[in-house]
């Protein structure tokens, strides 16, 4: 799989929905996508990072999920290497 960051241009939002995310990271399927998020609500350490207001609307940071993206791939956080 590709997956190709597309940054957003004057953006403020600090959290998004699934679309957004799919929108952000192109070449990211819906089915990797939820199968991600299932496992950051499993992890401690990025629960916080997905909102369920009701059980069909979430939300997702975008910084928490970055720092997903660097614990999936390196197993660490970014934070952590600075």
């Amino acid at each position: 799989m590709k997956v190709k960051f597309v940054p957003v241009a004057n953006s403020r939002a600090e959290w998004g929905n699934k679309s957004a995310i799919l929108q952000r990271y192109e070449g990211l399927n819906i089915y990797t996508l939820n199968r991600w998020i299932s496992e950051m609500r499993n992890n401690k350490k990025f629960r916080s990072g997905v909102i369920n207001p009701t059980h069909k609307i979430v939300f997702i940071s975008f910084e928490i999920f970055e720092e997903f993206l660097y614990w999936k791939q390196y197993g660490y956080s970014k934070v952590n290497a600075k």
